[in-house]
This record gives structure tokens, sequence and C-alpha cells, in this order.
């Protein structure tokens, strides 16, 4: 480390980690270290004086924008680079770049282990007259440039064709079937050189010379119905993410025998439900939860990790099962577990694989298979164009998978071979790796005959919808996703079953429609409606003992002010002396959905005097239909979290903050005059200032349609209207909340406290709505060490504290650490000093800080 100036930081460097006393380490950007940069307000000067302060060896500038080791990078893997928000994962993925631009990320060619029997890889047949009216090798061909005979046999290879035919020195053809011996010629008519290999031939002007690729033939495994009175023993993996927490334990009550063994993974950013299911484990001997956990995002390699890891933990755990099937949160049974057995029992060593049903270079182009990627920050980071290992065949399908037991112990083996070494290399850096690791390895092994084209799944694709790059926000590639069954899928749904052998099916949710769900278990197990809540279904949203989400601070200020609201309207007409309760803290947010109908979500809060209350919050409908306005729009609402595959909103109580992304969803009537006709939805903010014009079409393949309002800086607090305008008239608006930003504080997440109490006088009244002009920063030992959430449009608002308005809020007594969100350490000291500018004459309050959360009435530091 070093102490350069001020100029070089500026110019040279990402980040700066500064170092200002024993044991604390800040990182800094270096836009927000120099923000201020030719502005000579207070803020840059005490930067400047902390800056020239620090002695050596306390900076240290972390320049990844440097030149990599490796040379120039390509423009992919320098956006990704770019976009990465750490300099550890701006690290790794100058790394992975590196190792793939210098080919070292996975070999040049791996073994395959399935070889036709009585064939030579790579012998030749002869040469055979053809010509582009008929080709003897009809199934596949390209022309390449820098052709040579083996790179037409991997090519070949790779498609599962069993011959490969070199033509006219630039051609390459493929087949399954031999060439008849009618068309065989001498060798001469094969004479013009290969355009990549000159020392070799590459058929001639009509003629084409064909190889053996020793790669057996694309067949799937002949399946029988199932065994009289046959059992298997079965490992079921349950990969969960998510709050559905009841929807799970259903799922575990249908699928659930005594003589079968279940692990469950639940995602590392789901305290929520990996909490709950603990409990599990207490009461049902086969039932495991795994304690290591990945964060499981659409796409990401950690998905493989996920399933390799916990089909290696159900081995340790118990060797008797003879298939592992992994299910998710969104699956459902079609038939009896009894069914699945007897039909298993039947069909004791297959594996259970769907293909992709395409022309495999089709397949991997779509896939991403011929890209690399990275992931970190729970992203998948695309970082350029790649070539897969040769000599092996490529397949895959979906991730949904039932595999042997044998099959999982190869996989899981301590001592690789060299295949499936170099297939994890591979799998370490694709998109989607579960969709076809598992397929490629069955298929290059000796597994190969075991495989059997049918996951026993069923899964309802509709791309028009499902293939609408959702994912975006996690992964550089644009991806499809099947859709959710609902009550009108049911025909198709038993049309399905009635012909094809299934025994899971997937997606189901039941916020969405769990109607369809209850008519498939009163058929699989004959249950009664009569059930006490058969047709009601409850989803968590926020509780209180959740570290990982973080809450969403706009709903708890929304639901800490309704549970103050509905308490001061239980006792507005009580007898004075009747305690007066005060909303100390809220426990849980619950959804709650009866007749596949979201009727509101439900508050359960506690008082100052240790009592509990719940209560019901719907919100109210804000839209208003000016005059002929409903003949063209049956519906217009603002939310955030829309899911356009589902097409729903996901934030149900619709509770915005200054960070949300508002989204207008609009439904056209079935009576609309559909022709080209527009109409405008025009955003006002609170201001009442417009704040953008966007289109939709009215068209009859469109009944439902969106807007996203996308700003650059926060959105002002209060009501925002969005207007609907179709011929230059008002047809309809919707107002809507944006939750000021005062509940949005975020001063520390984590204090630990000395043993003996600390008391914080603290003169605050949260009812009187502090302003969205909310500037906070800390001063540690007199120097700024860290700037929390500081808006560059808030500069002269700095040079200005003091004054009537203004208030401040001291502690002195000793904290020996203190940490910010991300829990990374911020200071260690006895003396500190936060400044809040605030609008409005307040209260004083007296408070007792507990260790480890301090609760200012409705903003909590924990």
């Amino acid at each position: 480390m070093y102490s350069p100036n001020r100029d070089f930081l500026r110019d040279n460097c990402t980040h700066i980690e500064i170092l200002t006393m024993p044991d604390l380490f800040v990182t800094i950007t270096r836009q927000r270290l120099f923000l201020l940069s030719g502005h000579n307000g207070p803020l840059n000067r005490e930067i400047s004086n902390t800056v020239q302060r620090l002695q050596r060896p306390h900076i240290k500038c972390l320049r990844t924008n440097s030149q990599p080791s490796c040379g120039a990078l390509g423009k992919t893997a320098l956006s990704a680079i770019k976009r990465a928000k750490t300099t550890k994962c701006k690290e790794e993925l100058t790394d992975v770049a590196c190792k793939s631009k210098r080919n070292q990320l996975v070999p040049e060619r791996l073994p395959n282990y399935c070889l036709r029997k009585d064939s030579v890889p790579g012998s030749s047949l002869g040469c055979f007259h053809d010509s582009k009216e008929a080709r003897i090798l009809s199934a596949y061909g390209v022309k390449l440039n820098s052709l040579s005979v083996q790179k037409c046999i991997d090519i070949c290879a790779q498609s599962a064709y069993g011959y490969a035919g070199v033509h006219n020195g630039k051609e390459c053809y493929c087949g399954a079937t031999k060439p008849s011996l009618e068309h065989l010629l001498t060798r001469t008519y094969c004479n013009v050189k290969c355009d990549g290999q000159s020392s070799q031939t590459c058929g001639g002007v009509d003629a084409t010379e064909v190889f053996d690729t020793a790669v057996p033939p694309r067949v799937s495994a002949n399946l029988k119905t199932s065994a009289a009175n046959g059992t298997a023993k079965i490992a079921f993996v349950l990969t969960l993410n998510g709050r559905a927490l009841r929807q799970v334990t259903r799922l575990l009550r249908v699928i659930y025998r005594q003589h079968h063994v279940y692990l469950i993974h639940v995602d590392a950013r789901q305290d929520y439900l990996y909490r709950s299911l603990l409990q599990l484990e207490l009461r049902y001997p086969n039932i495991h939860v795994s304690r290591k956990r990945h964060s499981s995002i659409w796409g990401g390699a950690s998905l493989l990790d996920v399933l390799l890891e916990s089909i290696g933990q159900l081995l340790a755990i118990n060797k008797n099962w003879q298939f592992v099937f992994n299910l998710s949160e969104s699956d459902f049974p079609l038939q009896s577990i009894e069914s699945l057995e007897a039909f298993l029992a039947a069909n004791p060593k297959r594996n259970f694989l769907k293909s992709h049903g395409r022309q495999t270079r089709q397949f991997i182009h779509k896939q991403g298979l011929d890209r690399v990627f990275h992931q970190c920050e729970s992203r998948m980071w695309r970082l350029g164009d790649r070539a897969l290992p040769a000599g092996i065949r490529i397949d895959g399908g979906s991730d949904w998978v039932g595999l042997t037991r044998e099959l999982a112990e190869y996989a899981t083996s301590h001592d690789p071979d060299a295949l499936l070494r170099g297939l994890k290399d591979l799998y370490r850096y694709t998109l989607l790796p579960a969709e076809s690791f598992f397929h490629v390895l069955v298929l290059n092994s000796k597994f190969c005959d075991t495989y059997a084209d049918n996951n026993l799944r069923m899964t309802l694709w509709r791309r028009s919808q499902g293939c609408l790059c959702q994912h975006r926000n996690v992964v550089d590639w644009c991806g499809c996703s099947p859709m959710v069954f609902r009550t009108g899928d049911w025909h198709h749904l038993t049309a399905v079953m009635s012909k094809t052998k299934v025994f899971f099916a997937r997606k189901f949710e039941p916020a969405i429609d769990q109607s369809i769900i209850n008519k498939l278990e009163d058929q699989i197990i004959s249950s009664t409606r009569d059930v006490q809540g058969w047709d009601s279904y409850w989803e968590s949203a926020y509780h209180v003992a959740d570290a990982i989400p973080p809450p969403n601070d706009a709903l708890l200020a929304v639901a800490t002010s309704l549970a103050r609201h509905a308490l001061s309207l239980l006792l507005q007409d009580k007898p004075e002396d009747c305690p007066q309760f005060k909303p100390v803290s809220v426990i849980s947010v619950t959804s709650y959905f009866r007749l596949d109908r979201h009727q509101g979500d439900l508050i359960y809060f506690e008082s100052d005097k240790s009592t509990k209350f719940e209560l019901l919050a719907k919100p109210l409908s804000k839209t208003t239909f000016m005059s002929g306005g409903s003949r063209i729009l049956s519906s217009l609402e603002v939310g955030s979290d829309y899911d356009p595959k589902e097409q729903v909103l996901r934030n149900r109580l619709g509770v915005l903050s200054p960070k949300s992304k508002p989204v207008v969803v609009y439904k056209w009537n079935d009576h609309a005059n559909f022709t080209t006709e527009l109409v405008n939805f025009v955003w006002f903010d609170s201001n009442r200032t417009l704040r953008a014009v966007q289109q939709g079409n009215v068209s009859e393949t469109t009944k439902t349609g969106y807007q996203i309002l996308e700003v650059e800086d926060s959105l002002p607090p209060g009501i925002w209207t969005v207007i609907a305008v179709h011929n230059r008239k008002s047809i309809a608006r919707v107002d809507f909340f944006v939750v000021p930003s005062i509940y949005l504080i975020l001063v520390l997440s984590v204090i630990l406290l000395r043993l003996n109490e600390l008391f914080l006088n603290i003169i605050t009244d949260l009812e009187e709505k502090l302003s969205q002009d909310f500037i906070k920063f800390f001063r540690v030992g007199g120097n700024l060490v860290y700037i929390i959430d500081f808006e560059q449009s808030r500069r002269d608002d700095l040079e200005s504290l003091g004054g009537s308005d203004n208030f401040t809020v001291a502690w002195s007594l000793p904290i020996p650490n203190l940490f910010d969100r991300n829990n990374r350490l911020i200071g260690n000291t006895t003396e500190s000093l936060l400044t809040l500018k605030i609008s409005k004459q307040l209260r004083e309050v007296h408070f007792v800080a507990r260790k480890g959360t301090w609760r200012i009435n409705d903003a909590m530091v924990d």
C-alpha cells in the first residue's frame, strides 16, 4: 500500500481502501469519494483533509481498470467487468476472461467412453460419388474455411451422427446411415486438398470421403409401464426458493413416505423458508435440511453445485435408495408416489432425462453453450465466445431429472476420470449447467445405454409470454421459462397425462391459481373439500426474524402506520381508563388469498403492553374512468415487481418507495376498436411535474400491456398520477403513493454494545413525517470515514446544516464497533456524531436501546 495524492486517486483508482485506525477498513468508490470534485464545500474539504492527514501506508489504490495481464479483452468481457460492482467480482471476471483467451478453462478434447461396437473412430470408409441434388450424408452440412478431416469428424460426433464426410476441400456433411457401396469410387476422385490442412485431402468436386465417428445413434431406451407389486426407494432433492412455506409443506405431505429419503436445499438468501423447514428434522428422521446453501439464481452455475452436493449428501446419509429426483416448490405430482415406485421398479437401470428435440448445433447456440459465463454478485456474466471440447456428444434439455444411484455415485466421485473432471471444468463456466451436464455425462460414459428420453415431467410452454427476457436482471442472456398452470389448463393437463408417462408437472403457484392444485390433490389422494382453508392460501411477505433478504423498508413503514391506525380505531370509543396501546413492532406480514384472489395482507404486530394484534389490509383502487374510457380500457393500475410472463404484479400491497420502479399495467376491453390506435400514458410526479409519456398499442394480439417508468433519480414521495389519453382525451387515471424516504433510514445494521446498559435520549417523533431531504453522515474520531446514500443533488444542504429547522442526535457512550448494512466494519471509537436534517419541530421521548437492536419509533436499526 502507498499514499498517493488526491489527483492520482481520482484519475487512476476505481476503488480506494482507507485505513483510519486499527481494524477499520473502508472501501469507497472513486465516484463517491470525488463526487464533489471541483466543488469547495465542507464535505469536499473534509475528504481532502482526511486524505492529507492519513499517513502511509493507510491508503490502497485498487486499479481494477488497469490492463489485464493477458492483454486486451473483447468488448463482451470488458462490458461485464465495467458493470460489476465489487472489486472481487471484477477481478474474478478478468481472471476467467484471461484464462478463456489463453484456452486454459477447459480441455480442447475429452474422451468418449461410449462408442459403437466393431467400429474404429476416424477410420475411412472410402470415397463416394456425391452431388448437391442427392447427398449421401444429408442430416447436416456446413461449409468451413479451415476444414480438416478431424474437425469434420468432431462436428458430426458432437451431434451424435455416426458418419462424417468431407467434400470439395471446404464442406463437411453428417449422417446417421452408412452410404451404399453402389456409390463407392476409387480414392483418386477424392483429391482436393483440405482448406485447413494442406497435407490432407477433403473429398473432391463430385466426391465425398466418408469417415466413421464411432458414435452410437441417438436412441432412447424402451420403457416398461410398471411392475406388479414392484417398489423402488427414492431420494428426493428439493431445491427451494421464495417464501411459499404452505405450498412446500403441502408438496411434502403428498410425496412423503417413511421408506424414502428427502434432502431440502433452501436458497442462501431465504432465511424464512430455511428457518421454518429446519423444524421438520425434529419430527421426521428421513427429512434432512442442507446446511451448505447456495444462491441458486436462474441459469446460475451454482445450480449444478447444489444438485451435485445434495446428491453427495444423500449418498452419505443413506445408500439404500435406487433413484434420485429433484423437485422445486413449483412442482406437484400428477400420480401417487406408489405409481411412481411401480414404474421405477419396472425400469431399474434407466436414467430419466429430457432432450431438447432440436438439431444439436441449434441447441448449442440457443442455449449459450458456446459462450463463457461466470457467476458472481448473484449474476451470470457473459464474457465471450468459446469452443466446446471436441470428441464428445453434446445434448441437453431439462434440468429436472431422475437418476440411478449408480450414475449418482459416478457423478459425485472423489476420484473422477478424465471425462467427469473435464465436464465439471466446462460447466463451471456454463449458463444453465444442469440442463445439459447429466445428459452429456450419460451419453459419453458407460451409462449411455441407460438414457431414457423422458424425465417423467410435464411443463407448460407459451413462448410468446415465457421468452420475454425476464431474467435479464440476473443473467446476460435471454432465456425462457414455463408458464404456471391455471384452472383453464386442466383439459390440456389431463390430455397429456393420458398419452404420456408423466408423474410430475410444473409450474404451480397457489398465489396465482390454487384451484388447479386442489383439483390434482383431490384426484391423487381423494382429499375432501370440506377441509378448513381448502380454498385459501397464505404466503409470508415479511418476518421480523429474517436477516436475508433485507426487509422492504417501505412495506414495514406502511405496515407500522396501519398498525397504529388500527389501534387508534380500536380504542377511540373505549373508556379513558382503558390501556392506551401503542404498536412497538411489526412481527410479520402475510399475503392472504381466497378463491385465487388476493384478499389483502395480514399484519401481525406487538404493542407496548406485550399484547399482539392482527389486522387485514387491502389496497383501495384509485382508478377513475372518464366518459367512454371503459370502452377501451377494462383495467388500469400501477405497482411494481411486474411479472410479464404471468402478467401479475408481485408487489401485492402496492407499496412503492423512492427507489421503486413503477409500472403501469393495463388491459384492453374486449369490445375495443382493434386498429392501429395508440393510447398515451402520461406520468406526473407528486409535484405535478410531467415525468414521462409512453405509448401502448390497442391490438387484438396483446390484450394486456405494461410500461415501466425509467428514471435516473429517486422518486419524489407523495401522490403520483398516470393519465391514459386516447385521441387527445383523458379516458382514465390512476393515483399511487410513494412512501417518503424517512422510512428508509439506513444508519447502522449491526451494533455490538458493551455489556453495560446504554441509554439514549432521543428527541424524535416520526409521526411528524421527516422530509425526503434526509441527510446523514458519520464522523468517527474527527474524520469523515463513510457516506451513506449521499446524493450529489444534496451538496448544498451539507453547507447549511444548522438553524432552527435542524436538529442533532448525538451519543458519546462507548460503542466498541460500528458496522454498515453489509456488515463492513465502520469504526471502533468512543465518540460518534450523527447529524440529521429534518423539517418539523419534534417532541422529546426517551428510549432504552437494547443489545443488538435500536428502535427509534418506526425506524429500526438492526
